[in-house]
């Protein structure tokens, strides 16, 4: 349709689905030119060269269509200095709507919220993630006191008082969380900020944990994505239980909030996995832990298990797949990459998780028992005002979703099925295409069809050859 309104005009796609499948996103799409990874020095050059009518081959970090061939160039280096990048232009939003609606990314609030980015990126190599293809692992913080100062500039702007940090890993520099709380306190600015989307426990003691309650913190976020040892080891998921309780321990002590984010499905587990995460969560419970949030696994796209997957022949590129890329959250999985389980098993094992942990626990606090959490959640629905929990602001955006996904049942559709179906048909055709031509022009380009042997390869060197481009063109149809 944008093409359709806009035949000769460029069209530029960024984010991290594109920066893990250039090629596809460009063949299956009407787009001109594909941003992979950080995109603000690219897109500088690439306008100036799409304005001068340039040649795109030396603008490291794009995709581009030149005829029926698709050019892939080399990657461009992450950015150091964050603190250079321009702010949002919120003046472009009506933020008092987003409020409205309650689209604030975290914990809802009666404050008026706008989100905030301290830091880029995550040196961590999780299996399942697309962190380390779309930044590399590489953990970039701005100034504590840049953030700050962004911080006033809304407070001071729009009247916003809620401030959820939507880092990949906002929390791995001691020093560093200190040192913001520090500018924080000494702005005395009156305002509540959250980490709703997981951060790493080795920095947070009692100290920082102080530190944060002191400076409006109210509610974060760890996310070990499994309560059982063996499988954090095969995801490469650097956490261990003992410090994890550790760093709960103290935020706890201090009142705040404390979430956790679950993954049940990834490739090797099993029965028994599932079992020590259920065991895992009573102890979470048990000293206090308010909310858990569990998601089935996703097979995304420039991840290290999703080429083991693919290149084993477990995944296919169809409508199936992509349907479940939206399905995580789901109730009952779409999918599962798990030979041991079935989805049925997921869902049974997604229900007893959240049972025993909200309703079931024997030590659960009374704030979160089962009665006491039905109460708050139903009167989240008929209520301006801030809520008590995660939960409560995730069951009242899943009741809404859920209302409007019912009501898009009776709506015509934006094009028939059948259309829709021939849309996908050639895709896993095309994408093994794609895939091929990479491993021929980068042989090394191969992961173990045994997903348990991952935790073993270096990410870096795999990262080599993805980010390295094509040193041919390829031409590319669909039939």
């Amino acid at each position: 349709a944008i093409r359709r309104r806009f035949p000769a005009t460029p069209i530029i796609l960024g984010g991290e689905h594109v920066t893990a499948l250039p090629e596809f996103c460009l063949a299956t799409s009407q787009a001109s030119v594909v941003v992979a990874g950080e995109g603000e020095e690219t897109v500088i050059e690439l306008v100036e060269a799409l304005s001068c009518h340039t040649s795109l081959d030396g603008i490291l970090g794009i995709a581009y269509r030149q005829g029926d061939a698709i050019h892939v160039n080399p990657r461009r280096p992450r950015q150091t200095n964050i603190d250079a990048v321009a702010r949002p232009a919120w003046h472009h939003f009506d933020l008092h709507a987003y409020h409205r609606h309650r689209f604030v990314g975290g914990m809802v609030t009666d404050r008026l919220t706008i989100p905030i980015l301290a830091t880029r990126g995550c040196p961590y190599q999780c299996t399942y993630c697309s962190s380390p293809n779309m930044w590399t692992p590489k953990w970039v913080p701005r100034t504590p006191e840049a953030v700050v100062d962004e911080i006033e500039t809304y407070v001071k702007q729009y009247g916003a008082r809620n401030f959820p940090f939507q880092d990949l890993t906002a929390i791995l520099d001691r020093d560093w969380i200190l040192r913001f709380c520090k500018a924080l306190q000494d702005r005395n600015l009156d305002i509540t900020w959250l980490l709703p989307t997981g951060t790493r426990a080795e920095a947070i003691d009692e100290t920082v944990a102080q530190a944060l309650k002191d400076t409006g913190m109210v509610s974060m976020a760890y996310a070990p994505e499994s309560g059982s040892e063996t499988t954090r080891k095969l995801v490469k998921k650097r956490m261990h239980t003992q410090a994890l309780f550790d760093s709960i321990q103290a935020a706890l002590a201090q009142d705040l909030n404390v979430a956790l984010f679950m993954v049940i499905g990834f490739p090797h587990d099993t029965p028994q996995h599932l079992d020590e995460t259920m065991a895992f969560l009573e102890d979470v419970a048990r000293i206090g832990a308010e909310d858990v949030a569990i998601a089935y696994y996703m097979a995304m796209p420039g991840t290290q298990l999703f080429g083991s997957l693919y290149d084993s022949g477990q995944i296919r590129m169809d409508r199936t797949y992509f349907n479940h890329l939206f399905a995580n959250s789901d109730l009952i999985p779409v999918s599962s990459y798990a030979p041991h389980l079935s989805r049925w098993q997921l869902f049974w094992a997604k229900c007893r998780f959240y049972l025993k942990f909200y309703c079931f626990s024997p030590h659960a606090k009374r704030s979160r028992s089962g009665l006491a959490f039905l109460r708050q959640a139903i009167g989240s629905f008929f209520s301006r005002n801030g809520h008590q929990s995660r939960m409560q602001s995730a069951l009242v955006a899943g009741v809404r979703s859920g209302w409007h996904t019912l009501v898009v049942q009776f709506t015509p559709p934006w094009i028939p099925r059948a259309e829709e179906d021939a849309l996908f048909a050639d895709w896993d055709r095309l994408y093994r295409d794609i895939r091929q031509n990479r491993q021929q022009q980068r042989p090394a380009l191969h992961y173990p069809a045994d997903t348990t042997l991952l935790h073993k390869q270096a990410v870096q060197h795999m990262l080599g050859h993805e980010h390295a481009g094509l040193d041919k063109p390829m031409v590319l149809s669909l039939r």
